[in-house]
């Protein structure tokens, strides 16, 4: 264990911890990677046959989860870089090779021995497949994994991937959660961000998919776009709101090499001027908008659902360190302490971890991505000394209003939900002993008239 973390690490508070920040951090991956960056060193890389060897035995863990990754589009937003690819074939060679991976996983007794709770189709663009093709993949599953009656079943999509004979494919085959890349809502916006449909089409679109589709129906929306408005990123929470969709994750324009967006910043072809200021603005009024109705609240920092509604147990699943068994190319995961991420059809990187404390370190990233952290839940994973220096942490964070410490938890107020990736890596890094920052994920996160906060 590291000493900071078995005895506490006494020191002044930096700037940091009296929750003064010199940027944002607007993913996760900014905070969750300074965890595997420290222990990067501890690792070795294995191979798939080590990999199988492991699951020819149960699984200490009963339930777990499913990732399929689609690197296909057949349109590409402007700010994406994902693993992803204009589709320039039919695919079929592609769902033979899923088939085929459900079968050889499937069958192993490690599988055999779990019941898979979520199942989250990630992409690229899941619906690209062509119905017979879902039907075979969605066959597969069913036929190779026991589910339980309660899965959450997701596919991400955009509407002009959907159509009713799809659909119904989807909801035979067991999907009961459909995450929609809208990203927003607005003609200017939709056209900056390489979106398809006007504006009135697409709350057409999805008007009509909440009435045809019986599951949950959720967004993405994104933010701060060159030039956006409040105008406009209240128009987008008033919509909706007003289509009473289960979820939204709404996140900062991110932009990364490799977009088109990053080629036309570099080209002078498109002006980005982030500021600070205004990425509060608008976080400020979309978060206060959906919440001034009382049916929506926080979950994590970056997701915002319907009361009684999205559980959203993929991401749970994962802050909780459940196994996620990754199928497809460009798709990650965990099974035990296997860390994988699958580079094509026949090459993965097999990443084995045999230092408890860095799952103890993300479980407490885990806790600290949700409004509310909990102090029982915390002090699992941290001696005393060390839980009573993050509490003063905690302290600074009041002080500057980003969150109320109850007896027995703390909670998040809106300006601390803007800085939540900012407060979890804090707390991470003094967990690690000040183990050195990551630069943030996005290309063009800071420029030259970003200013420090105070």
């Amino acid at each position: 264990m590291p000493k900071e973390m078995r005895e506490g690490k006494i020191s002044e508070p930096n700037l940091e911890e009296q929750g003064i920040f010199p940027k944002r951090f607007k993913s996760h991956n900014d905070s969750v990677g300074i965890v595997s960056d420290y222990f990067r060193k501890n690792k070795k890389f294995g191979t798939e046959a080590e990999l199988l060897e492991r699951m020819e035995k149960p699984a200490e863990n009963e339930l777990g989860t499913i990732y399929v990754h689609t690197p296909y589009c057949d349109k590409i937003c402007s700010f994406c870089n994902l693993n992803r690819k204009q589709i320039d074939n039919d695919l079929e060679d592609y769902t033979n090779f899923l088939v085929s991976e459900f079968e050889k996983y499937g069958k192993t007794p490690y599988m055999k021995s779990k019941k898979i709770n979520v199942i989250f189709f990630g992409g690229g663009t899941p619906t690209i497949y062509k119905e017979h093709q879902l039907e075979r993949i969605l066959k597969a599953i069913n036929d190779n994994f026991i589910l339980t009656d309660d899965c959450e079943f997701t596919f991400e999509t955009t509407l002009h991937n959907l159509n009713p004979k799809k659909i119904k494919v989807l909801e035979k085959g067991g999907v009961n959660r459909l995450s929609v890349g809208i990203q927003t809502f607005s003609d200017r916006g939709r056209k900056i961000l390489n979106r398809t449909f006007s504006k009135e089409e697409t709350v057409k679109r999805l008007r009509n998919l909440k009435e045809s589709f019986s599951g949950m129906v959720c967004t993405d929306i994104i933010y701060n776009y060159p030039d956006e408005t409040v105008e406009e990123v209240l128009e987008d929470a008033r919509i909706v709101k007003d289509l009473k969709i289960d979820s939204t994750s709404f996140y900062s324009l991110m932009i990364y090499e490799g977009s088109q967006m990053s080629k036309d910043i570099r080209n002078n072809t498109l002006e980005l001027n982030y500021e600070l200021k205004k990425d509060f603005e608008l976080h400020d009024a979309f978060l206060k908008s959906m919440l001034e109705s009382g049916e929506y609240e926080v979950m994590e920092h970056t997701k915002i659902v319907r009361k009684g509604r999205d559980e959203y147990r993929y991401i749970r699943n994962t802050h909780q360190g459940k196994d996620i068994l990754p199928i497809g190319v460009g798709a990650g995961g965990k099974i035990d302490n296997f860390e994988i991420f699958r580079l094509s059809q026949d090459k993965a990187f097999y990443a084995i971890s045999s230092d408890e404390n860095e799952m103890k370190m993300k479980r407490i990233s885990g806790l600290l991505q949700y409004p509310k952290v909990y102090f029982d839940k915390l002090k699992e994973y941290v001696s005393d000394e060390m839980f009573n220096e993050i509490y003063k942490i905690f302290e600074n964070f009041e002080k500057k209003g980003y969150l109320k410490i109850h007896e027995t938890h703390t909670e998040l107020m809106p300006e601390g939900i803007f800085w939540g990736n900012n407060i979890s890596a804090t707390i991470l890094k003094k967990c690690l002993g000040g183990a050195k920052d990551v630069k943030s994920s996005s290309l063009f996160h800071i420029n030259r008239k970003h200013k420090k906060n105070s």
